[in-house]
């Protein structure tokens, strides 16, 4: 009798959310702004004005969008293209990572497999780990943090002060990393997160100039064993950082951290179309966009763990729709035109109110007219 009551008492234990913890009874409590009116993109359709629509990157700059693809850079305005190619000065055609520096006004770009560049007045300055202090010329992501421009390679991390003209570099020798291949970072004027690929996630104090790192606490590859105790899977591939919480991707799911609690999110148990998730974007503390191999999965109100999911119902499908979910609890379903044929989403932007998703094979933007945070 004892032993049932041990069990009875753990496992109902175990099913009590944290106090922080979104808590969702599959009911509606208001609702979320649904991207119903998109315009698309493809080489196709822009007459080749889009070089190449297999879009790596996006970073808006104001009404303008810098877009990073397979093919080379593009600068979008109002309609207008402009392209910069091998054939016209740019160093190497696969662009993977954008950072506007504001107090500069200079370009930064890393190339897949040709280190860095920055892009000042026209002319491509290109740094590599031959010619620099950069680890490793494969590159995924870069970020400007101050006079800082931090790199994430396949090597480890290296710093670049713009200043100084120094350089520095983190690897299993300098920082506490499980595995050395960096596949992004974001960075802010306080901390700067890495992704690291089989590492989890690092942090990057500026003032202490100090590391921090975040992983699966139960260690299992296969399975996230607790719930909520820390990371749901150390093969991340984003880290985006507002309003003081953390929220980070993995390819078995997405986590929240606040600086006291974890919360993971699966496709089973929310509107994540795919735990496989190339990217995440936070627009607040409540709120963040995921780009997945099936479609954008948008918590939209973590209070109530309030989504918007957009896919397409099938293969054959013209447009997408979108599921607003509670929990894991389909509620309506909204039809859009957005008419992209690829729902591989592999990275996205805000221009104010507007989203863009770049994707396999073409870009969109979704017209945030009427757009409000959060429930309504």
């Amino acid at each position: 009798m004892y032993q049932y009551l041990t069990i009875f008492i753990l496992i109902f234990v175990w099913n009590i959310p944290g106090k922080c913890q979104s808590v969702s009874d599959g009911k509606l409590k208001g609702d979320p702004f649904v991207y119903e009116d998109w315009q698309t993109y493809t080489t196709e359709s822009t007459h080749g004005q889009l070089i190449n629509d297999h879009i790596l990157f996006l970073e808006a700059d104001g009404d303008s969008l810098w877009i990073g693809t397979e093919g080379g850079l593009i600068l979008y305005y109002n309609d207008t293209w402009q392209n910069w190619t091998e054939k016209n000065g740019l160093p190497w055609n696969v662009v993977i990572g954008i950072a506007k520096d504001n107090k500069t006004g200079e370009l930064w770009l890393a190339l897949f497999g040709d280190g860095i560049v920055r892009f000042s007045g026209g002319y491509f300055e290109h740094f590599t780990q031959m010619n620099s202090g950069l680890l490793n010329d494969v590159v995924y992501g870069l970020d400007i943090e101050g006079d800082n421009v931090w790199v994430a390679t396949t090597a480890g991390i290296s710093r670049y002060n713009q200043v100084t003209g120094e350089w520095a570099v983190y690897n299993e020798k300098h920082a506490p990393m499980e595995e050395v291949w960096t596949y992004n970072v974001d960075a802010t004027p306080e901390k700067v997160f890495f992704a690291v690929w089989g590492g989890g996630i690092l942090e990057w104090d500026v003032k202490t100039e100090s590391w921090q790192e975040y992983l699966d606490p139960d260690g299992e590859m296969e399975i996230d064993l607790y719930r909520d105790d820390g990371l749901v899977h150390v093969i991340t591939t984003a880290a985006s950082y507002v309003d003081d919480v953390l929220w980070a991707s993995t390819y078995f799911g997405l986590s929240r951290y606040d600086g006291r609690n974890w919360r993971g999110y699966m496709d089973h148990d929310s509107g994540l179309p795919s735990n496989f998730i190339n990217f995440t974007l936070a627009r607040s503390a409540t709120s963040s966009y995921n780009c997945t191999d099936k479609g954008l999965g948008v918590l939209v109100d973590y209070n109530t763990d309030t989504w918007v999911s957009y896919t397409r119902e099938t293969e054959n499908t013209e447009t997408w729709s979108a599921k607003v979910i509670t929990g894991n609890t389909v509620i309506k379903k909204v039809q859009t035109n957005l008419d992209l044929a690829n729902h591989f989403t592999i990275c996205a932007e805000f221009m104010g109110n507007d989203i863009w998703i770049g994707t396999g094979h073409g870009l969109a933007r979704g017209k945030g007219t009427g757009f409000y945070p959060g429930l309504k």
